[in-house]
């Protein structure tokens, strides 16, 4: 029974699209949905309203208490957030998930669905939501608390990465091209592939960096590397999927060349046998 005629048709299409076709009738102001082939078709059933149930009102519910509860007004923060959850819900963000803790969805869903088409009688469905889905949507909860941190994180994260490019963009080059060697330890070498000393590289940098920003500037790479400001750097690495080798392409883009050790071990030589 639903007390919405636009909730009522449009979980008629929904069920329709799934090959169940259905009817509903009026009845003081309220609709009535009927599940006409329940007996041969129960299974359908469930499989369609469990889709029903994560397509379509787990992200209207979201989207709800994004607005109401956590004050999210702006659309897009809120689809970016949404966004977020959902990755978390095809497995796309384990380190999201775990958390919160692993529950199995369909299960939940499933266990609830299924006391409802076992019901000999007419069910709100209003209620079917808010009290057979109470479980549910408390896993929902946590999930989309943990998506809220992820979103502010990234968020600090984006005006982090801004602030510094705008560091680079105004701070005037002191060396050309910079070489960094990435493996075990950081090495600086520079345009020659000579090494720089720990001392050459403190006097470089700039304190402002260290003093503004202690948190967030590394000071081993990131903060030498933004107070040289080289107009090219060539980044030697075997994994350039590290968060910090990620924030360096963010913050320097165009500017850095990634390559692997071996290429960096072969231009070393080339440079000693040509003095």
């Amino acid at each position: 029974m639903f007390t919405s005629i636009k909730e009522a048709i449009r979980f008629k299409i929904f069920l329709s699209a799934n090959g169940l076709q259905d009817s509903f009738m009026e009845r003081r102001n309220q609709f009535i949905y009927s599940f006409q082939q329940l007996l041969t078709k129960k299974d359908r059933y469930l499989s369609a309203f469990i889709q029903y149930i994560q397509e379509e009102k787990r992200n209207e519910w979201i989207n709800r208490v994004l607005y109401e509860t956590y004050k999210f007004e702006n659309e897009e923060e809120r689809n970016e957030i949404l966004e977020i959850v959902s990755e978390m819900f095809l497995g796309e963000r384990p380190e999201l998930t775990s958390l919160a803790g692993q529950f199995d969805e369909n299960a939940i869903i499933s266990e609830a669905v299924m006391d409802l088409l076992d019901f000999n009688g007419t069910v709100s469905f209003d209620s079917f939501l808010r009290f057979r889905l109470k479980k549910y949507y408390e896993h929902v909860s946590n999930y989309l608390a943990i998506a809220i941190d992820e979103y502010k994180m990234e968020q600090d994260y984006q005006m982090f990465v801004h602030m510094l490019r705008e560091y680079l963009r105004k701070r005037p080059t002191q060396k050309n091209i910079i070489h960094v060697l990435f493996t075990n330890s950081t090495i600086f070498y520079d345009e020659s592939l000579t090494e720089m000393t720990r001392e050459e590289l403190h006097e470089l940098i700039d304190r402002r960096l260290l003093s503004n920003h202690p948190v967030y500037v590394d000071s081993a790479i990131i903060a030498p590397l933004l107070s040289i400001a080289p107009n090219k750097v060539f980044l030697y690495t075997e994994n350039e999927d590290q968060p910090l080798i990620r924030t360096l392409q963010n913050i320097f883009e165009e500017r850095l060349i990634i390559f692997t050790p071996q290429h960096f071990y072969a231009l070393s030589e080339a440079y000693s046998q040509n003095p």
